[in-house]
């Protein structure tokens, strides 16, 4: 990841998305890097939510090719995605935690099945809770995972129409230079904006600050900030980086042995983007 790092400081917080993706939707099976599969359906990355807001597939497929290289048939995509987001996380100042291998990767992959198990830029405080409750995640874990959007960027497709909303943008607060900085940046809606424009590519809980003063780019933050619950855990972080990063780094271990196949489940696959 180093390599790739160095050449775009960017992909970091890409091959984080990438990971939660991929364990939201049926589990830590790399089927998010499949380009197609035997069914002929659509795969997860053509999905509405994924497509062009993914990316980092080329750095696994590198990687990939380099580990068939030297041990084929060894090392899963799984394995792969899974190293390379706790790579990436080192790159963004997260302290260096141990990551279990042993998946394997998924046979199918399909776009109709992301918007139920991932959540969504414009999805209620409810509905965010609910998503992470089928994962086996709790609030507390939900708000720290949800830090990860202090590294990386929200497109402006996703965020100016709730700028232009006059009912949304009141609860925004302080809001007029904060709302027209906003506007100004995305008047070219195929820009990306940063979430943390002080360290956006750095782990920071300086992100939760800017949530509990409702400055919050996504709709689906900003109902998390309201939350009564995830409200506290937001004040509780905000103020102790430290121990943020400790929790988050217990909670993306916990989402990294999310529905994973073992064993015999699934296979090994020669290539990221095909089955066998």
């Amino acid at each position: 990841m180093n390599k790739h790092f160095r050449r775009d400081p960017t992909l970091a917080a890409a091959i984080v998305r990438l990971f939660f993706h991929d364990c939201f939707v049926t589990g830590c099976d790399a089927s998010i890097l499949l380009d197609v599969t035997p069914s002929g359906e659509d795969v997860e990355k053509k999905a509405q939510h994924n497509g062009e807001f993914v990316r980092g597939f080329e750095a696994i497929d590198d990687i990939k090719t380099q580990l068939e290289a030297e041990c084929p048939g060894v090392v899963s995509c799984a394995d792969i995605l899974a190293f390379a987001n706790r790579d990436s996380l080192v790159l963004a100042a997260v302290p260096h935690y141990n990551v279990a291998a042993g998946r394997r990767d998924g046979l199918a992959s399909l776009a109709k099945n992301v918007d139920q198990n991932l959540p969504l830029p414009g999805n209620s405080a409810q509905e965010i809770i609910q998503i992470f409750e089928k994962k086996g995640m709790t609030i507390e874990e939900m708000v720290v995972l949800s830090g990860a959007h202090s590294i990386g960027t929200a497109h402006c497709s996703v965020v100016a129409d709730r700028f232009h909303d006059p009912e949304k943008s009141r609860e925004i607060d302080c809001g007029y230079l904060f709302r027209m900085q906003t506007l100004t940046f995305c008047q070219n809606h195929t820009q990306d904006i940063a979430f943390d424009p002080y360290s956006h590519h750095k782990m920071d809980s300086r992100f939760y600050k800017e949530l509990l003063n409702k400055r919050a780019l996504l709709e689906s933050d900003h109902n998390l900030a309201k939350e009564p619950h995830a409200h506290k855990f937001m004040e509780k972080y905000a103020a102790d980086q430290q121990g943020w990063i400790a929790k988050f780094t217990t909670a993306v271990i916990k989402l990294g042995g999310t529905e994973v196949l073992t064993g015999n489940q699934g296979q090994i696959r020669k290539q990221c983007r095909a089955v066998n």
